[in-house]
């Protein structure tokens, strides 16, 4: 019996078009579903011509009417999944014994690209942004993050992928919570609620910006990881672990195990990349990360002053719009009955003299209004004519004062400094050296670290302090950082 096809995964096939064939546009689908099904229940071996039979008599899209596949063009669809796509492997027939699968039999990639395409279709069901999903990140994260780590079975591995997991769930859950409360921004403005805007800018500032801090915090856990040159070793030899259920494995097969121990070693890797990259302050990280932390962190700030910008507009608000609304509905209730006042406003041009200028049936007697034109003398621009370029270095005077606030905000005493509340500057190089220092909270080498010419010995981020802003007089922008730190000078 054929395995249904529901109407939203069709469509998504029909425009990936798996196996490229104009005329049979399901059948890189189908097959891999054969495959993936027949293997385990055929007792036939899954040969070029057991598919054919199999897709002519199952599997034919009836809402085209499609035409049986001949075997040459099956052939060609085969061809791409085993040699483009790697969904489908082929082995060489036995003399003396023939594997049950047969000649054709699907891959891992296969397996997972059928499950996935499922996933696909469910996403706007099964996505969703929840703090439970952050703890868990965060424990795994913990947990991988201890010195002494053990091979011996499966559970590292394990922990790795889940941890994986649990960092794309969170991911696409906030990209999801952005896109809904843009829209619930929307409605809330026009509905008049403030009250809803309350409610959602405290579940923001109570439950998801501290889960996302902790997230935060996890950014030198994950770069000491992907520093950490065996980790990825110790990942592929945990899922060779004793309780794997590889069949090479099984066997004792050492040069399948070495390719696959090879391979997961290159993606273990490939993906501690990711996730350092995704954990960096750096401008480059940020634009070449696909899912940045700080772009999520500013997506919810940026979320939290909209909704307060709304919160305050509906407080402002003097005209209930929804009354507004029942009175227009009133009013185009019985709208012939509405009387217009007879007299035109007057709105002729004041330059020509009629007799009544609230008459309309002159306006297409009159002649046109003529004008004296004026002669403009253009004087072509010269060098002299440029502004003057100023030089925007800041003056030893600037420096100077830039440092005497910086000790006057910041310092405890000569060789210590702290920032733990909102800052209001006087200087714009006061405020750039702070904001430089905190980038060092996320080094381990605090070379060039040297505010006003004085080399930073330790920075320490403080964790348990909210967001900050930092603020020049006059300005109508501020500096956030997403918390404290503490400094000390050598």
């Amino acid at each position: 019996m054929a395995a249904p096809l529901t109407g939203p995964l069709r469509n998504l096939l029909l425009a990936s078009q798996l196996g490229l064939s104009v005329h049979h546009p399901l059948a890189g689908w189908f097959v891999l579903t054969i495959l993936y099904h027949d293997a385990r229940s055929s007792s036939e071996p899954i040969t070029l011509s057991y598919l054919a039979r199999t897709y002519n008599n199952e599997y034919l899209d009836a809402a085209t009417d499609e035409d049986p596949i001949a075997d040459d063009v099956l052939k060609k669809v085969l061809d791409v999944l085993v040699a483009q796509a790697g969904l489908v492997e082929v082995n060489p027939r036995k003399v003396r014994a023939r594997m049950r699968s047969g000649q054709y039999h699907i891959t891992s990639s296969g397996s997972e690209y059928l499950k996935m395409m499922q996933k696909v279709i469910d996403a706007e069901s099964t996505i969703s942004a929840n703090t439970n999903r952050i703890q868990e990140y965060v424990a795994l994260v913990e947990k991988l993050s201890v010195p002494v780590r053990s091979g011996a079975d499966t559970q590292l591995y394990n922990d790795f992928k889940n941890m994986l997991d649990a960092y794309d769930d969170v991911m696409k859950g906030i990209h999801k919570l952005e896109d809904d409360l843009d829209e619930l921004a929307n409605d809330i403005a026009f509905n008049h609620g403030s009250q809803e805007a309350g409610h959602l800018q405290k579940m923001l500032r109570d439950k998801a910006i501290p889960a996302y801090q902790l997230m935060l915090q996890q950014a030198a856990r994950i770069q000491g990881l992907a520093n950490d040159p065996t980790f990825p070793d110790q990942i592929a030899h945990s899922q060779q672990g004793s309780d794997d259920l590889d069949a090479a494995h099984a066997v004792g097969q050492q040069d399948v195990l070495v390719v696959r121990l090879q391979r997961t070693k290159k993606w273990a890797a490939a993906q501690l990349t990711r996730l350092a990259l995704s954990m960096s302050p750096t401008s480059s990280a940020i634009d070449s990360s696909l899912d940045s932390i700080y772009l999520v962190f500013n997506t919810l700030l940026g979320i939290v002053h909209l909704l307060s910008q709304e919160l305050e507009h509906a407080k402002r608000q003097v005209i209930d719009i929804k009354a507004l609304s029942r009175q227009l509905d009133t009013l185009l209730s019985h709208y012939q009955q509405l009387e217009i006042p007879a007299r035109v406003p007057r709105h002729l041009p004041v330059d020509r003299e009629v007799e009544d200028a609230s008459d309309l049936l002159d306006a297409s007697t009159m002649g046109p209004v003529r004008y004296l034109a004026n002669a403009a003398v253009k004087k072509p621009a010269s060098e002299a004519d440029n502004p003057t370029v100023t030089d925007d270095a800041p003056s030893e005077q600037a420096q100077l004062a830039g440092l005497r606030e910086f000790r006057q905000q910041l310092m405890i005493d000569d060789n210590h400094g702290r920032v733990d509340h909102d800052l209001t500057l006087k200087t714009v190089s006061a405020r750039d050296e702070i904001v430089k220092l905190f980038a060092a909270t996320y080094h381990d080498d605090l070379t060039g670290f040297a505010p006003f010419g004085r080399d930073a010995q330790t920075v320490q981020s403080i964790t348990n302090i909210p967001p900050l802003q930092l603020q020049v007089a006059g300005e109508d922008y501020a500096v956030m950082l997403p918390c404290g730190f503490s400094f000390s000078f050598a």
